[in-house]
């Protein structure tokens, strides 16, 4: 299984066909999910907060686009980008479809939920980006990224992921969206980042063994 897993990280590819199929399906989540509410002239909903969260939800594909096409450079194979982006979708689809229907008008609550996930957003994209132009330059090829953002978990790319489907399901008003960060976060401590890590030791070794002494997995200052 470990042997897949890194030959899949290690392979670059632009992977168009991938990625172009799970943009596509995130916007066809959110489309169904705006259509069936508004269509059936459901009007119980806050104006509010329905624009709020149609904005998250394409504020997340222009975010996810922008990922896929100019930052992520591995390959994408068809059955990460079926598996990661029907999951994905769905949760932005039951998450607007429920959310699209809640008559409460915006208060503190979902204040901290929009504040966290612009703060989920903004390290998500910074870290990836900041990583993106570091790497462009010629003397840093062959080197781990470890400045920035970076420099406070080993995974801060994700721990905005988090932090964002969290906001995003304080938003929706839902006891049942808390499952969907806490889902996300076991997949992270038990899969993902083990198998990342095992993957930036064999590439970078004691580079890497260095930069994990002293950084937290994927909560900074925590865990």
């Amino acid at each position: 299984m470990e042997t897949t897993t890194l030959q899949f990280q290690r392979t670059r590819s632009s992977s168009v066909a991938p990625k172009a199929a799970m943009t596509f399906w995130y916007v066809v989540c959110i489309a169904g999910a705006a259509w069936m509410t508004f269509r059936a002239g459901d009007s119980s909903g806050s104006p509010d907060r329905q624009a709020i969260l149609l904005a998250c939800a394409l504020v997340y594909v222009a975010r996810a686009t922008l990922t896929f096409f100019v930052f992520m450079k591995r390959k994408i194979p068809w059955w990460e980008a079926t598996w990661g982006g029907v999951s994905i979708g769905l949760v932005l689809f039951f998450f607007l479809r429920a959310g699209l229907r809640v008559p409460q008008p915006i208060g503190l609550v979902d204040i901290l939920g929009i504040l966290l996930y612009i703060a989920g957003s903004y390290l998500g994209t910074a870290s990836e980006y900041a990583r993106h132009i570091w790497k462009t330059h010629p003397e840093n090829q062959g080197h781990l990224y470890t400045e920035r953002l970076f420099k406070y978990c080993r995974h801060i790319n994700y721990f905005g992921d988090l932090l964002l489907f969290l906001g995003l399901g304080i938003l929706t008003r839902q006891a049942w969206a808390a499952v969907v960060p806490l889902v996300m976060a076991v997949n992270f401590i038990f899969i993902i980042i083990p198998a990342h890590d095992a993957y930036l030791a064999k590439r970078y070794g004691k580079e890497f063994d260095d930069y994990a002494h002293c950084t937290r997995r994927l909560i900074p200052f925590v865990y």
